[in-house]
Order: structure tokens, then C-alpha cells, then sequence
């Protein structure tokens, strides 16, 4: 079901999907392969990140001993566009509760150039 926000942004065929581990982040950046990415958590360089560094990151950088779920969130937007948001939880421990050492990152497709 969309959301409010999606409405008002005018976003068609809105799909949501989660899963634990970290195989549908990796699988739905494949999908957008060519693409640039956003990702807030990744400083020095926040915008404009490849797709292939931003597999690296996943596949390669992200510590093992965390437990991961993904949440993904596709659509095509106004202009018919299809683009992607992804939010990964890395949690430590087995409590459901608040830790601070869990780690959340948000990745989201960002706008095409126009020929």
C-alpha cells in the first residue's frame, strides 16, 4: 500500500520487500547496474557513488559479526523513472532493544542525467 508521501510525489507501481541478510541490497543495486547511488552514511563522499563501490561497500567492508535486515523500497516516479531506496540494519546482540553500536544505512538511487 502506498504511503501519503508517495502520493503526493506521484510514484507508480510502489513494490516493498524485506529480507534478513544482506542478498536483496545486493540484488537490487545488480537491477539499477550503471546507476549512481546516494548514501548519507559514507563520508568522505555522500552522493554520485557507483554502483560498483557501492556492492564493494556491502560485500566487502561491512563486518561480518552483524546481523542484517534489508528493506527495499522500488518505483517509478513522475517521470517514469524506476528508482530504489534501500535501508540496511546491522544489529549486535540478540535483544531487540536500543544499542548503540548498531549501524543503519540508507541508500537511494539518485536522478538520471537527461540526454
Amino acid at each position: 500500500m502506498a504511503s501519503l508521501i508517495d502520493r503526493l510525489a506521484r510514484r507508480k507501481r510502489i513494490e516493498y520487500k524485506e529480507a534478513a541478510g544482506l542478498s536483496l541490497a545486493i540484488q537490487t543495486i545488480k537491477e539499477f547496474a550503471g546507476r549512481t547511488f546516494s548514501c548519507r552514511e559514507t563520508v568522505p563522499k555522500t552522493s554520485g557513488i557507483h554502483s560498483e563501490e557501492i556492492l564493494k561497500l556491502i560485500q566487502e567492508e561491512l563486518p561480518s559479526y552483524y546481523d542484517y535486515n534489508t528493506r527495499v523500497k522500488k518505483y517509478l516516479d513522475r517521470k517514469g523513472i524506476s528508482k530504489a531506496e534501500i535501508e540496511i540494519v546491522g544489529s549486535v546482540g540478540i535483544l531487540k532493544r536500543y544499542n548503540p553500536l548498531d549501524r543503519t544505512f540508507h541508500i537511494k538511487t539518485e536522478k538520471t542525467k537527461a540526454p
